[in-house]
């Protein structure tokens, strides 16, 4: 495989960070074999809990809701997950009715996938039924408030500008009133608007929950990264083969099947986000 990298168009020195970070990588490089505890969960790890699992926030049924909560996600897909999750913890905050996020089309990749596309919709009706009212589909009297519409010019029920992790009063002071008043409120934009502090623990958990148990990939993606995996194990069993072959004839098919299956690689995805629309700094 062949690697193309374009120049920058104005070159900056190299920090001393990255020195020390070359040096890790080459010793890195250098040990063919991966540390035995490289996947030894840490001493403290059953300190660590989901959750969702705790307290009783998550066994209470959704409370009844005036007005709607609608929201335009824009930005990648891990961007709109995370809105998703700050989208249902927003309504549940101020008691009204959320509308199934809409997925704005990316402008650098031409996507138009909405949410039914990518992630289970039946799935994530249900597993937030107690917590939070969420709708599939605008209600018949709010037909208008689309994308289209609020695109065309000033609008009394469009929130804007909201600030970047804003506290749950900002949500109350800004985007309630105008629910009270009109029946629905559109957030534009709606990334990263919800703090991560001082936020209600009922509220905090539902989040994991959205994350970790509502939001569900649609079954032809899962059956994409399953295959993936599956082939990713599989290079690593062959390669055991390969390896081995002057010794297979003395092994028994079940004990091979068995020294196969433990011969299974974890695998680690790093995402390294370098494309022609961000720009990033690096700084030690």
């Amino acid at each position: 495989m062949t690697c193309i990298f374009a120049a920058p168009k104005e070159w900056e020195a190299p920090k001393p960070v990255y020195g020390t970070l070359m040096e890790g990588i080459l010793k890195a490089r250098l040990e063919e074999e991966e540390p035995p505890d490289l996947w030894t969960a840490p001493s403290d790890s059953e300190l660590w809990f989901p959750s969702i699992d705790t307290g009783p926030a998550m066994n209470s049924s959704a409370q009844d809701t005036s007005g709607y909560l609608q929201v335009f996600l824009e930005g990648g897909l891990n961007q709109q997950r995370i809105a998703i999750c700050d989208a249902v913890a927003v309504a549940k905050l101020l008691g009204v009715t959320l509308i199934l996020p809409e997925f704005d089309i990316n402008p650098f990749w031409k996507d138009s996938s909405s949410f039914a596309d990518i992630f289970d919709v039946d799935h994530f009706l249900q597993a937030l039924r107690h917590d939070v009212s969420v709708v599939r589909d605008l209600p018949r009297e709010f037909f208008w408030s689309s994308r289209e519409y609020y695109a065309t010019g000033i609008r009394a029920t469009i929130v804007k500008d909201t600030p970047v992790r804003s506290p749950p009063s900002w949500f109350f002071e800004n985007v309630l009133p105008v629910i009270k008043m009109y029946g629905i409120a559109a957030v534009v934009p709606f990334s990263h608007r919800l703090a991560y502090d001082d936020i209600p623990l009922h509220i905090q958990r539902l989040r994991c929950k959205v994350n970790f148990q509502a939001l569900r990939f649609v079954p032809a993606i899962i059956r994409v990264g399953d295959a993936i995996i599956e082939r990713l194990q599989l290079m690593e069993t062959e390669r055991f083969i390969q390896r081995d072959t002057d010794h297979l004839e003395s092994i028994k098919a079940g004990d091979l099947d068995l020294k196969m299956g433990r011969n299974k690689r974890k695998f680690l995805a790093l995402h390294l986000r370098f494309d022609k629309t961000q720009k990033y700094s690096f700084s030690s």
